[in-house]
């Protein structure tokens, strides 16, 4: 069976399918289809329909399964054949991915890559068939979210690789230290790089500045950035707890005992840190000014978990109007969970989140927190805002040559966009856009 929690309370949102096989994996959220997909025991595809409460077998052969961000399903068929499934449409890539182990990562639109560590090798795939090879070494492979930088870390710097190869050749920067691994900001403006010495360094993703460095407890063996790029997860080299940096302060802002693993630990909203505790499961303000356990799940820890931006409409409006009006500088920006053969708990108690005024209200104030000269990164970026639980969106150029912009809002008053601003912990300026701004 699966279950909707809402991710701050941990508490059941009476959202349930039944039926469900066992679960070994969560691959991610299609937030426009509504969509779940899940590996089970058998390695099968299934697809959990968030509106109708059912799920279905999608890929019943296929294997290598991953998921991207946006809910972009990629595998490979019996014949070695790439496999994505974007808003439940399958398409089939007429070249094979050489054999032996690969990984598999999304590129820019509808192109994937095959990585081959022991062959050292990335095959980049279109729709057509194979489009190049990228040679490159080693090493633990990340890339942007909007899949058009690749990097791989090796003992004495980071490979960075557009698989479009609009960028020319493969880069190499040299970064001391024995740097580890590396991972990007939702936004792919910057990359942050764990050293064997003990700290984090980020770096401009364009320059390849050394913008800043941040000791950390020891070194660390795995990094995890949230959806909002305010949070990022440390995995300590050794040991069982995780290390929570306020990227916006730029300190480490709490160590919390907490295994990792392929789904939790997780920041959901922006603001809190689910984590597993033992044999239960616990959710953490990150927004006080010391992390302190918002709730607890009893027995939860062997479940699967995966953060859905999407909550059952009726329940939730019930429970709001009924609920107690929250605290003067309280905010909930949370998403909901998905744990499989979840115990039931407690009826839920909502709290607001950060949204525009309605269509109506005499709105004109926006933040904008980023621009780009690429559509398709300032849609996915907006997307990932919007999963965060931020209304964000996209205005399009004034003129040719200027850059779409990434904003937030409207709101009616320059107070309230600056208070949204200071929640949402990262670069902002506002803006009033004019009356041809789309």
């Amino acid at each position: 069976m699966a279950t909707l929690l809402r991710a701050d309370l941990l508490t059941d949102l009476s959202w349930h399918t039944t039926g469900l096989p066992s679960i070994t994996r969560a691959l991610g959220t299609d937030r426009e289809e509504q969509m779940v997909y899940v590996v089970d025991e058998k390695g099968r595809l299934l697809g959990i329909d968030l509106r109708a409460q059912r799920w279905r077998p999608y890929l019943q052969s296929a294997v290598d399964l991953t998921g991207t961000a946006d809910g972009v399903i990629l595998g490979l068929d019996s014949a070695r054949h790439p496999l994505r499934l974007a808003t439940r449409a399958l398409t089939t890539y007429h070249a094979s991915v050489d054999r032996g182990t690969v990984e598999l990562m999304a590129a820019a639109g509808t192109q994937l890559v095959a990585f081959s560590p022991s062959g050292r090798v990335a095959q980049v795939f279109d729709e057509d068939g194979e489009a190049r090879r990228l040679k490159l070494p080693a090493g633990p492979l990340t890339g942007t979210w909007a899949g058009d930088l690749l990097a791989v870390t090796t003992d004495s710097g980071v490979v960075l690789a557009d698989p479009s190869g609009k960028r020319g050749e493969p880069q190499f920067l040299s970064v001391r230290g024995d740097p580890k691994v590396t991972a990007f900001s939702p936004s792919g403006h910057r990359f942050y790089v764990a050293r064997g010495k003990g700290d984090l360094v980020m770096f401009d993703r364009f320059s390849h500045e050394n913008l800043r460095t941040l000791e950390l407890p020891g070194p660390a063996r795995a990094l995890r950035v949230d959806r909002t790029g305010r949070w990022l997860l440390a995995r300590p080299a050794k040991g069982d707890s995780v290390w929570v940096v306020d990227l916006a302060r730029w300190d480490v802002f709490a160590t919390v005992f907490s295994p990792w693993a392929a789904d939790l630990p997780e920041v959901a909203g922006g603001r809190i840190l689910i984590a597993r505790d033992g044999r239960d499961v616990i959710s953490i303000d990150l927004t006080s000014a010391r992390p302190s356990e918002r709730s607890r799940l009893a027995g939860a820890a062997s479940d699967i978990f995966a953060l859905v931006p999407w909550s059952p409409a009726p329940p939730i409006a019930e429970v709001a109007a009924a609920a107690p009006p929250p605290e003067a500088d309280s905010t909930d920006e949370s998403v909901d969970s998905i744990p499989v053969e979840q115990p039931a708990a407690p009826p839920p108690t909502a709290l607001p989140i950060p949204t525009a005024p309605s269509a109506g209200a005499a709105a004109s104030v926006y933040l904008q927190v980023a621009s780009s000269q690429n559509i398709d990164w300032a849609n996915a970026f907006a997307s990932q805002l919007k999963d965060g639980g931020f209304p964000a969106r996209v205005l399009n150029p004034k003129a040719s040559g200027d850059p779409y912009r990434v904003v937030i809002g409207p709101y009616l008053t320059r107070d309230e966009a600056d208070a949204v601003g200071r929640r949402l912990g990262r670069p902002y300026f506002l803006l009033t856009p004019g009356s041809g701004d789309t």
